[in-house]
């Protein structure tokens, strides 16, 4: 039997994992990437395509292009947050090519919009953070003596320009003007943004459930994990996780998960991101993820729950695939996150190496390295290589210097091809 093509939206780490998932069971599958080349692009387990722009119009319009030249419908699926909106947007006008299983239009918005969640978890009594919506400079001012420190300051949208542009997502603040400042940077890409308060404990306190729930919102895949090292520190995104483990916070993650996905009507992909307090074991939900795959995906599936396989299938309305668990839970590592992770916490002074040993130790798989699929781990070596060669310049001339240099050489490429030179 030949297998209907699926199509990732989105073909950066998280992309990159989600071929791979399918690849195991040999399911033909295209990229669509964005407009700017990425390590992960260079994988040999799908065919990868190049959007015009990462915009709406043009995501939109390349996913029809695509459906109109494959000879069946395709199982859509999407690794970034955009791109769920957009989908979600235009469904009607896609599902001639494509079999999409997403929440209505509605619970995808309330979800994607930590103000209007964090307002349902009041409601419904949920654990949350203490938590402040500030929409200007003015709100945050008034707001400022109620804040508790430290506290987190996250987009209550995070905005394409925010996501292009901002150093980090979240900001961890200790005090007033370390929040102020935090506030005015990521104010000039998006101005509404939540301050809650921050729940002690370190990173192997954060916990996640990654789901897949059937078009009648039945869950076929449940998998909670935890992350044992971020980047950037604190804030950041995973490099270190590993499965949660039965003695630890497993039944409260996933039973709390399945009570908020019940509630909204929840369809699809998704997860939700918990921090569990020290003192009580409670699991604190700190944001939902809906419409995607998340970035600790492959996680799941190197401990043999394939959550792309099993949505695929279902997508397809065809049996699961076999899967073969490992005899022993395995971690997975973002070998150039933990590099930067370690640096930064060498020179904090907070790296505890016995800790940090400990945190990769027993059974791992790289997110990029493949012995079978190699393009995106030497690629990413080279861009490493170029970044560290492009540090050093600078270093030694200058930016000012380096920066006139690039526009010399631009120039003569201009003038070369206009054949002036």
């Amino acid at each position: 039997m030949t297998l209907p093509t699926a199509v990732i939206v989105g073909m950066e780490t998280n992309g990159l994992a989600v071929s791979r998932a399918l690849s195991a069971y040999k399911i033909p599958c295209i990229g669509l990437a964005g407009p700017q080349w990425s390590p992960s692009c260079q994988t040999n387990t799908c065919q990868v395509t190049y959007a015009k722009s990462w915009s709406c119009e043009d995501v939109i319009a390349d996913l029809k292009s695509i459906g109109e030249r494959l000879d069946r419908k395709a199982p859509l699926l999407i690794t970034k947050d955009e791109p769920v909106l957009w989908v979600s947007e235009y469904r009607d006008q896609l599902s001639e090519f494509y079999h999409v299983n997403l929440p209505s239009k509605e619970i995808v918005n309330l979800l994607m919009n930590k103000t209007k969640f964090l307002e349902l978890a009041r409601r419904e009594k949920w654990p949350v953070p203490l938590s402040w919506e500030i929409n200007d400079r003015d709100d945050l001012s008034r707001n400022l003596s109620r804040i508790t420190f430290p506290c987190i300051l996250k987009p209550q949208v995070k905005n394409s320009e925010f996501r292009e542009h901002c150093p980090q997502k979240a900001f961890k603040a200790y005090r007033q003007d370390e929040l102020v400042r935090s506030y005015e940077m990521v104010a000039q890409w998006e101005r509404e943004v939540i301050v809650q308060e921050w729940i002690e404990g370190k990173d192997e306190q954060i916990a996640f459930c990654l789901t897949y729930y059937d078009g009648n919102g039945e869950p076929r895949a449940v998998f909670p994990g935890r992350k044992l090292l971020q980047w950037p520190l604190e804030c950041g995104n995973t490099v270190i996780s590993e499965p949660v483990g039965k003695k630890q916070w497993e039944r409260a993650i996933v039973e709390l998960t399945k009570t908020i996905w019940h509630k909204v009507g929840f369809r699809g992909l998704g997860s939700i991101e918990y921090k569990v307090r020290k003192n009580t074991n409670e699991p604190v939900i700190m944001e939902p993820t809906v419409g995607r795959t998340n970035f600790q995906n492959e996680l799941a599936v190197i401990n043999g729950c394939n959550i792309p396989a099993l949505a695929y299938c279902d997508l397809v309305g065809i049996e699961p695939f076999a899967v073969n668990r490992p005899s022993r839970p395995v971690k997975l590592i973002d070998g150039s996150a933990e590099r930067s992770a370690v640096i930064a916490s060498y020179r904090s002074g907070s790296l505890v190496i016995g800790e940090w040993l400990k945190n990769r130790s027993g059974k791992k798989k790289y997110a990029t390295l493949r012995l079978n699929d190699m393009g995106p781990f030497v690629a990413s070596v080279m861009l490493v290589a170029k970044n560290g060669v492009s540090e050093l310049v600078s270093y030694i001339v200058g930016p000012t210097i380096k920066s006139k240099l690039k526009t010399a050489v631009r120039s003569l490429r201009r003038s070369r091809s206009d054949g002036r030179v």
